[in-house]
């Protein structure tokens, strides 16, 4: 009897548990707080005096009614914040499938020193972007003709020099991009890259009958009638959503058809998910673009990256960068202290790698006890003194915010210029179940000491399961830094190996069971790794464009040790078999079925 009357307590204990749980999530509406959906009216500060009253308070959801809502900018201000998330814990921002649309030079959203923050269910636009659009109509040796919307991309002709309008401003075309899109499909033209016209809409501009605007002068090339050209007036303008310096972040069933720079940027934040929430294309009013940067970025982020379901389309940039810093070291300050270029997201507390740049080695670890902005540089003190063989030119990473990445079931299509994914960290990786379809390389792993400095070198990297479609349409043609990568999978780092004997940069990066459809020889490009395995790959060559590829051989290897391919299949088709290797000896390459052939005389 005495057990049957405890198990009753401990259900109804539970059943009061779940209870008190349910009653503690609040829901407040934007309505109590002024917002009104569909009025046309700021909805800014409605949204601060809802966030003012979560403040100190847990599990709380602001919902909106469903429909239109405007974000509009401050007087004076050139980085009006719609969202301002700031010491929040446990905040819902839940848009209830309505459209937020901006205006001016703004910022969706930004989540600063907050835990458990979500930004779900709505859109983001620009009723008048920052980037405008063209259609290709006529095209000689001495002009160019494109037809221009001009309701939707206002402009004017001033001193026969093309200006674009929006809402207070007035901006020329940046030389830079001009990026072309196939008429059909709207994926970036084959075989080209940056400016593509060369400097034609900097150019005399003539007004014609039908909309259409002449460039007097002579296009670089001559793209196909119907074309279309993305025209940037900015470039790294406003950040989309700014994640920093905080915790448990998600985004969940959002579209952001547009923001200023970077869709989303991540800085100093542990944990940060995006499912169903992708920066693209608004197909609905017939755009090219998106963003004008990188969808995607974290910097100097910790615990994981998850990224599930999204498909993001239209960028300036990248799908995606997940990278550290290479902090670069001006100057021995003292025996504990050490003077830096850029130390920003480094501060107390924090573990850093000290890294010397002739071996790109990883090395000693100290521990921050003091941060130092000077004018020109940062000045980082330590607990214990700086490593005897670290001196001005070498680095140091920070060990403590570095980042895993999980990305699954994404469509990386070839509808952004540039690469697919970039990644550089030291945490697990895993890339599995995603469909790439891109205009350059679909996955570049770099690790730069000397242009973006950008820091990682991997340890855990898989790539399993994907479907890789003719990717590669816009690669190396020649070599040239300008073009997008070398070949499918693309392994880079800026440490050159000097010869047979030196210590790789990256380490353990498994390619397994996927499939590769390509038009073109390259599979993979490495350099500087060491445990590389391509295996249990299906390789099918297809027909859809014309080879092109500075690189020849399916592999092309650079002091790469301990590399297996293995147990792949191939098309009878694809012909190429060739392994070209460098500074490597031929036992650090086993190829035990012999499906693929080493060829010491292929140089590319």
């Amino acid at each position: 009897m005495a057990h049957k009357i405890f198990k009753k307590s401990c259900v109804v204990l539970l059943l009061l548990c779940l209870f008190c749980e349910a009653y503690s999530q609040e829901t407040i509406n934007i309505t109590s707080f002024g917002g009104s959906p569909n009025s046309y009216s700021d909805v800014i500060p409605a949204i601060n005096r809802a966030l003012g009253y979560c403040k100190g308070k847990k599990n709380i959801t602001i919902q909106f009614p469903k429909g239109r809502y405007d974000f509009f900018p401050r007087e004076g201000s050139s980085n009006t914040v719609g969202m301002s998330v700031y010491k929040q814990n446990g905040v819902t921002i839940d848009g209830g499938d309505s459209e937020f649309i901006f205006h001016g030079k703004m910022q969706i959203a930004n989540v600063d020193s907050s835990t458990n923050i979500a930004l779900r269910n709505f859109t983001v636009d620009w009723d008048r972007p920052f980037t405008s659009q063209c259609q290709v109509v006529g095209v000689t040796d001495t002009y160019l003709d494109v037809k221009i919307d001009r309701e939707a991309y206002p402009y004017q002709i001033e001193k026969d020099t093309i200006q674009f309008t929006g809402e207070g401003w007035k901006l020329p075309v940046l030389k830079m991009y001009g990026t072309l899109y196939d008429k059909l499909n709207k994926e970036i033209v084959y075989n080209t890259w940056d400016a593509p016209l060369g400097n034609i809409f900097q150019s005399k501009a003539e007004q014609l009958a039908g909309g259409v605007v002449r460039f007097h002068g002579k296009p670089s090339i001559k793209p196909e009638i119907g074309t279309y050209v993305a025209l940037f007036h900015i470039r790294y303008g406003n950040v989309g959503i700014h994640i920093q310096n905080s915790k448990d972040v998600l985004l969940q069933d959002l579209k952001i058809y547009h923001t200023l720079g970077f869709g989303l940027r991540g800085e100093r934040t542990e944990n940060i998910t995006m499912r169903n929430a992708s920066i693209c294309v608004n197909d609905q009013k017939g755009r090219v673009f998106s963003c004008t940067a990188d969808a995607t970025n974290f910097v100097n982020c910790k615990g994981v990256i998850k990224v599930e379901n999204c498909a993001h389309t239209g960028q300036g940039d990248d799908f995606i960068n997940i990278h550290g810093r290479n902090m670069a070291i001006t100057k021995i300050a003292g025996p504990n202290t050490v003077e830096f270029k850029d130390a920003r997201l480094t501060t107390v507390g924090d573990s850093v790698w000290f890294i010397n740049k002739t071996t790109a080695q990883r090395g000693e670890i100290r521990v921050v006890s003091s941060v130092k902005k000077n004018k020109d540089n940062y000045a980082l003190t330590f607990t214990s003194p700086v490593p005897a063989n670290i001196n001005a030119g070498d680095f140091a990473e920070n060990k403590t915010w570095t980042a895993g990445l999980e990305l699954r079931r994404c469509k990386i299509l070839k509808r952004n210029r540039a690469r697919g994914l970039l990644v550089t960290t030291p945490k697990r990786v895993v890339i599995e179940d995603n469909y790439f379809r891109t205009a350059g390389t679909a996955i570049l792993i770099e690790g730069d000491l000397n242009f973006w400095f950008e820091a990682g070198a991997t340890t855990n990297l898989q790539i399993k399961n994907n479907v890789f479609e003719n990717c590669l349409t816009s690669g190396n043609k020649n070599g040239n830094r300008g073009e997008w990568g070398e070949a499918v999978i693309t392994i880079t780092p800026s440490h050159q190996p000097q010869n047979s004997s030196t210590e790789p940069y990256h380490k353990n990066i498994r390619i397994t069971n996927n499939q590769f459809k390509v038009f073109d020889a390259p599979l993979v490009r490495a350099v500087s790794v060491r445990g590389l395995y391509f295996d249990n790959n299906r390789i099918i060559k297809t027909d859809k464009y014309a080879p092109y590829t500075w690189q020849k051989s399916a592999f092309l290897l650079d002091g790469c040790r301990e590399v297996e391919i293995t147990r792949n299949k191939l098309d009878d088709k694809y012909t190429t078999h060739d392994v070209a290797i460098s500074h490597m000896e031929n036992s650090d390459v086993k190829i035990p079925d012999g499906l693929f052939k080493l060829n010491l005389n292929a140089t590319r």
